[in-house]
């Protein structure tokens, strides 16, 4: 496997703050979230700053995915951390033949990404993710 780099780190928000909180985050620290968009799934509210390694991200409403981990975690809460590789597969590979477990797959446009089951890292989600060019 090999990493090319710390990708970012999540931001967990509430659906009601990730609007105004990217917007803060503009206008204090300079930074280029664009509006929050739904993922493809429709239950998650996200926005990037590749720039600057951030993602804001929280549940679209109360029928999401992560809305009750949301809630569980509260203010302030970071999500996964986020590691660029050159291929999601031997990532996968890696992983799995050193006896950790994968906890979910995502993809979408433009982007792969797998999450390691965060029981065997101490409560935080180590993702690893393979970005295609744009």
């Amino acid at each position: 496997m090999r990493i090319l780099g710390f990708n970012r780190v999540e931001l967990l928000l509430a659906p009601d703050d990730i609007h105004e909180a990217a917007e803060r985050f503009n206008d204090l620290l300079g930074t280029s979230f664009a509006p929050p968009r739904l993922t493809a799934d429709g239950h998650v509210l996200t926005t990037t700053d590749w720039d600057n390694h951030v993602e804001l991200y929280g549940p679209s409403g109360p029928e999401s995915r992560i809305a009750s981990s949301s809630a569980e975690a509260g203010r302030g809460a970071i999500g996964p951390l986020v590691w660029e590789v050159a291929s999601i597969d031997e990532a996968r590979e890696y992983v799995l033949a050193r006896g950790h477990r994968v906890h979910f797959e995502y993809q979408e446009d433009g982007i792969k990404q797998i999450v390691l089951d965060p029981a065997e890292w101490y409560g935080y989600l180590i993702t690893f993710i393979e970005r295609s060019a744009s």
